[in-house]
């Protein structure tokens, strides 16, 4: 006689088939006898406007919730669908146990290849079900953030038809862009804990095995529509192997391993279940009930008690190819706007300048797209980036230099041919690069005139901020009512008082001298004082076009 294994392995098709008949059952699948949700939620969709389902309107059926232990395969309270298997007839019979015919049709049915387990669920939509689940995170987002939810909304509409069309394209549910918005807020800078990042939350490694870059110069997780058709890809991956948008969502926030490891202890069970019996982490059991909350905000912020989200339409652009580094700044004086457009729209650079030795897409204004090619062209190559030198002086680090700088040791070493942290030379001279520099712009000033906002930067001091723009701490700390130096925060804006000076000066015919400041360049010198970086060399008898702080300068009028 064969051994059990080669007789399950030889009979136990028939024997699974022999047991459905016996039962006359499917499998069906049956609401559990724990939870919230409503009866077989992942079978039958209300629509949004469907009012909530009471608990009473889900209870289970007591004569199922009372079959005996005698009828019911081993782990049965773990997977309710499971058939029930009859016991062998007769002391003799030297086949299969119960449970090795169990683990016979699990086999054979691995991946549900009949649709048997997640009978009805349509790919292209996403249910939005109601419970108390969904109705307490609604009520949080009614309540609680109620005002940050609203700037999603608004963020919303930017990006909602590029994201829209790709679903659509690739015939997943529309509403999976409110994933998005769970997970980012709809910015696609956003950082979380974990080191996930850009609108759809991806860790490095992840981005990578869906194609997106991600180096010291590119990060394609920040790019809005490389990064939708990673994330498309991904959940469409995850689909195909759970067969819910429930169970993928839930893969996407706790990773795939988790769903399976809870499926493997409760195999067929859906999401609720998995939830229900808490096989998931906390973040991952409201997790959907999160994105459904949003979802029905979404379709009907009026009813919720959102007003209309407002916020910037889709931005149109032009695509143009970039050859080599370049900074933002430099690319909006070709392009004709201003850098914070610039970098609006290439959230993917972000060190504000394109990767050095290679050819990129960069988006600038349509406007601006037509006479671009030819006015890159006329920049010189030394000037399409702007950079900040330091010279090394004793007890100085790159740690040190980067915080005074606001750039992180790794951005040193990649602007400096990877420079040993440890062989640093008195007098060696280090790049800076762009990154470190403060964002700024022509404003008018609450002191009269006009003067320069800049944006503080994680590690900068009044000290640093005075150094680049050739102003004393007192002359900033005066300007900005009496700004205390300890108390600066990441992101408060600071006005450089006196700007307006020098190019009134100009203007007017006088030679006028000026000090190099950190992070200028003769292309900056020239645009500010309205005139060529020829005419600056010329007039300075210049014998290249590399200047470094402290170099004086004469702008003739």
């Amino acid at each position: 006689m064969t051994d059990k294994s080669s007789y399950v392995r030889l009979h136990g098709p028939g024997l699974a088939l022999s047991a459905l008949l016996l039962n006359g059952c499917a499998f069906i699948h049956r609401t559990p006898d724990i939870g919230p949700g409503p009866a077989n939620s992942e079978q039958a969709p209300p629509a949004v406007e469907t009012p909530p389902q009471t608990p009473s309107e889900s209870a289970p059926d007591p004569a199922t919730s009372a079959e005996s232990e005698a009828t019911r395969a081993p782990n049965d309270d773990l997977m309710p669908e499971d058939p029930r298997v009859p016991e062998p007839v007769g002391d003799n019979f030297d086949g299969p146990t119960p449970e090795e015919i169990d683990r016979a049709i699990r086999d054979m049915l691995a991946g549900d290849p009949l649709g048997l387990i997640h009978e009805g669920e349509d790919a292209r939509v996403f249910r939005l079900e109601m419970n108390d689940r969904v109705r307490s995170w609604i009520h949080y987002f009614q309540t609680v953030i109620g005002d940050r939810v609203a700037l999603y909304l608004g963020r919303k509409a930017r990006y909602e038809p590029m994201i829209r069309q790709k679903l659509r394209e690739a015939g997943v549910p529309q509403d999976l862009i409110y994933l998005a918005l769970i997970e980012s807020g709809m910015s696609p800078n956003a950082y979380s804990r974990a080191s996930a990042v850009g609108l759809w939350q991806f860790i490095s490694g992840t981005a990578r095995m869906y194609d997106l870059e991600v180096s010291y110069w590119v990060d394609e997780r920040r790019d809005p529509e490389k990064a939708t058709d990673a994330a498309v890809r991904h959940l469409k991956d995850l689909y195909e192997e759970f067969g819910s948008w429930y169970l993928a969502a839930a893969a996407y926030n706790g990773g795939p391993n988790r769903v399976r490891r809870g499926l493997r202890r409760a195999p067929g069970a859906t999401f609720w279940d998995l939830a229900d019996r808490r096989l998931l982490r906390r973040e991952t059991r409201d997790y959907v009930p999160k994105i459904i909350a949003a979802a029905m905000i979404g379709h009907d912020p009026a009813r919720y008690g959102f007003p209309d989200p407002v916020g910037e339409g889709p931005a149109s652009f032009a695509t143009v190819k970039v050859p080599d580094a370049t900074s933002f700044d430099v690319l909006a004086e070709i392009a004709g706007t201003d850098e914070e457009t610039i970098d609006r729209l290439n959230p993917q650079f972000p060190r504000d300048v394109t990767p050095p030795k290679r050819e990129v897409e960069v988006r600038i204004p349509v406007d601006g797209a037509e006479q671009f090619a030819v006015r890159y062209a006329s920049v010189p190559a030394e000037e399409r980036v702007t950079w900040t030198f330091h010279t090394v002086q004793r007890g100085h680090t790159l740690g040190w230099i980067g915080q005074q700088y606001g750039v992180t040791v790794t951005a040193l070493r990649a602007a400096n041919s990877n420079v040993n942290p440890r062989r640093l030379q008195i007098g060696q001279e280090l790049v800076i690069p762009r990154a470190g520099r403060p964002s700024a712009r022509r404003t008018s000033s609450n002191h009269g005139g006009s003067g320069t906002v800049v944006t503080v930067h994680r590690g900068q001091t009044l000290d640093v901020i005075g150094q680049r723009y050739g102003v004393s701490v007192a002359a900033l700390r005066a300007a900005n009512g009496n700004v205390n130096p300890r108390r600066l925060q990441i992101g408060q804006r600071l006005v450089i008082p006196g700007s307006a000076r020098t190019s009134t000066a100009a203007a007017n015919g006088d030679p006028l001298t000026i000090v190099v400041r950190p992070g200028d360049s003769l292309w900056l010198i020239a645009r500010r004082h309205s005139v060529s970086t020829r005419q600056i060399i010329e007039w300075n008898r210049l014998s290249s076009t590399l200047i470094r702080p402290g170099d004086r300068l004469e702008i003739r009028g």
